[in-house]
């Protein structure tokens, strides 16, 4: 039994259905209107019966599961060309597609991709939520050939999906909510390098001399948005959505930039220095900040003055769950100067997280209201912007210049970052080999 209010149905239903109830299951749909302020609730008794029946008197009916398999299909042309353009039309009338141009999954650009993987292509790597498709490594590799990606980009498409469908990271709140969130994937280890994902000037994206970060994002949306049913108005509410949607956000730290008395995320995550490792988050906005120079001591003070200033907007994303100890407010991002300079000035990672913890306080009254204030008990005058110095996360990344900082402040669902080890299948040097030969020397850190 769902209840639900007007527009939230579809995303009901894909629920309800990908946590594999009945599809006939009674859902109670009540007006829009109706949660306005001094709107009529006559609908509550009018629709009252209709809600007894379907918590009381329905039984689900027996069903045969059914399992569906992929088929192949074939668009033809007058040549390539019109065929490609055929292609296109194709999976963007089936919701495939996001709008721009896609790179058709032929059967032979699929297995080139499976060479980045020693797993098996029917391993079932995880079900997206709400619609509750199943993914098999081969449709990994369907998605990421769609996004143009290449074979030696796989062993960190298959950690990013593990960290983001992991169950402390709540995909299935992510993806339906009416926040303009989505996934940020950031690694660590040498293997970032080698796939040329970037680290540094522009980490962000776009980067053509760097495109490895582009491929592995929009493979992640085509899943979040094909087998999880992310489909604006259907499967996801996001108001606004987002730029950051086609891509997401898929980065490396600047490990060559970090102070050597700073621990690089990954170590903060529980690996080992130098391994290869996917950390994910859900993140709702990324915010410049002007400023990052930390040559003297004044300049360093107003540099942590000016991020915590940035930190203290306010948002219930954090705070909507009853108690998040684990949980970031969001992550900072700082270039390599900027680190260095602190890390010069006596400045430690954990010594930053605690100065800026200590300034980015929030006023209650701006997060609670009185629909939310039983999220939990908001006290008295300015609260910290995290339960902990801990919910303040730093990373190292960006050009070498000190001029600006970047706030991503957390999205809704996750409980704390989740990560994944990156691990790299037989035929790794084989792959390497080939993008050079391809894509030319590894261009400098």
């Amino acid at each position: 039994m769902t209840i639900t209010r007007q527009g939230f149905s579809q995303v009901l239903g894909f629920a309800f259905s990908g946590m594999r109830f009945p599809a006939q299951a009674p859902h109670v749909v009540y007006p829009l209107g109706m949660f306005i302020p001094g709107s009529d609730l006559a609908p509550l008794k009018e629709m009252l019966d209709e809600l007894v029946s379907g918590l009381t008197a329905w039984k689900p009916k027996k069903q045969a599961e059914r399992v569906s398999l992929p088929t192949s299909i074939m668009v033809q042309g007058s040549d390539y060309e019109d065929a490609l353009a055929k292609t296109n039309v194709y999976f963007l009338k089936r919701l495939w597609s996001d709008g721009l141009p896609i790179v058709p999954p032929t059967r032979s650009r699929v297995a080139a991709l499976m060479r980045g993987t020693d797993l098996p292509a029917d391993k079932v790597m995880a079900r997206i939520m709400p619609r509750g498709g199943s993914v098999t490594v081969e449709t990994l590799a369907a998605n990421l050939a769609m996004a143009g990606g290449r074979p030696e980009y796989m062993p960190v498409l298959i950690a990013a999906v593990e960290a983001i469908t992991a169950p402390a990271f709540h995909h299935e709140l992510m993806n339906p909510t009416t926040c303009s969130n989505y996934p940020v994937v950031i690694v660590n280890g040498p293997v970032a390098r080698q796939i040329r994902l970037a680290s540094g000037y522009g980490c962000l994206g776009p980067d053509p001399v760097h495109p490895a970060g582009a491929s592995i994002g929009r493979a992640i949306r085509f899943l979040l948005q094909g087998a999880g049913g992310a489909v604006p108005g259907k499967g996801t509410m996001s108001i606004f959505g987002g730029p950051a949607r086609y891509t997401n956000i898929v980065f490396a730290e600047d490990e060559d930039g970090i102070p050597p008395d700073w621990q690089p995320l990954s170590v903060e995550q529980g690996f080992p220095c130098g391994a290869n490792a996917a950390t994910a988050y859900t993140v709702a906005s990324t915010t410049n900040i002007v400023g990052g120079d930390a040559g003297i001591a004044q300049s360093a003070l107003e540099t942590l003055g000016r991020a915590a200033a940035f930190m203290a907007v306010p948002s219930r994303n954090y705070f909507g769950n009853p108690h998040n100890p684990e949980g970031a407010a969001g992550i900072l991002i700082i270039a390599r100067a900027t680190a260095q300079g602190l890390s010069q000035l006596g400045w430690s990672k954990d010594k930053v997280k605690a100065y800026l913890w200590e300034r980015a306080k929030i006023t209650p009254s701006l997060i609670y209201s009185s629909r939310h204030s039983g999220a939990r008990n908001p006290g008295e005058g300015p609260l910290p912007v995290s339960l902990s110095p801990k919910g303040i996360k730093i990373v190292v990344a960006g050009g070498a210049q000190s001029g600006h900082m970047m706030w991503m402040q957390v999205g809704v669902g996750s409980e704390k970052l989740t990560s994944a080890e990156i691990k790299l299948p037989r035929a790794w040097d084989t792959l390497l080999a080939k993008a050079e030969e391809d894509l030319g020397p590894l261009p400098e850190p």
